[in-house]
């Protein structure tokens, strides 16, 4: 068993010393493949007419013009939904009239109910409710109360 085993992990050891070499060969190969390839671009462009470069340069020219005089587009700042603006007006209002803290589905309810528009994220729209009016606290979780 471990003789079988020691002759195993030598086997291991070769085929990776030959792994190795082999990969190396082919490194050495590849360089050579680029060399000669790079060697025959060279005298290919020697061989070039001198009014043929001179065409290609200006051709480079006009791709890089097309793509640099592109105007840039300014993007637009987004404007707020009027429904949103109309239902914020909405929870103030019906939060002013609140003595004590009141849920969030409650509320959500009264501010449908007064301005017909779907609030399809309660959280979302009383975080910019409070960041635009500081007097509108939230007690609790689930919560929300005009100061």
């Amino acid at each position: 068993m471990a003789d079988q085993r020691e002759a195993l992990c030598m086997r291991l050891a070769e085929i990776d010393k030959h792994e190795i070499s082999i990969l190396r060969e082919f490194q050495l190969e590849r360089e050579k493949i680029f060399s000669s390839l790079r060697a025959l671009e060279r005298s290919s462009k020697e061989k070039k007419l001198p009014s043929q470069v001179a065409l290609e340069q200006t051709a480079n020219d006009v791709k890089t013009y097309r793509v640099t005089s592109k105007p840039i587009q300014q993007k637009k700042r987004r404007q707020g939904r009027a429904e949103s603006k109309a239902s914020r007006e909405a929870a103030l209002h019906i939060l002013k009239q609140q003595d004590k803290p009141m849920s969030s589905i409650e509320l959500k309810r009264k501010i449908e109910k007064e301005t017909g528009v779907h609030i399809s994220n309660m959280t979302s729209f009383m975080n910019t409710l409070m960041k635009m009016h500081p007097e509108v606290k939230k007690p609790y979780r689930g919560q929300y109360r005009m100061i």
